[in-house]
């Protein structure tokens, strides 16, 4: 996972430590925190799905914004 600020940040996460089935674990926790059910069989599909759709779409935004001072913000996976 790669996540640039303004193209002059760049912070760099392996994305097998994000994308696991521990984290999944971790996701559904708060996401049932914040009235969303999924459970971690569902949200390991999803995280599974993602990186599936990576190895066809190598240059894919997961998210891209821009705030309200100006700073770009693109994550990718």
């Amino acid at each position: 996972m790669k996540i640039t600020i303004n193209t002059r940040t760049v912070f760099l996460f392996p994305t097998g430590l994000i994308t696991n089935r521990f984290t999944a674990g971790i996701i559904s926790r708060n996401l049932k925190k914040e009235g969303v059910r999924l459970t971690k069989k569902q949200t390991s599909l999803f995280i599974k799905e993602i990186i599936r759709y990576k190895k066809n779409h190598a240059d894919w935004n997961l998210v891209e914004f821009e705030s309200k001072n100006g700073d770009m913000v693109e994550v990718k996976i």
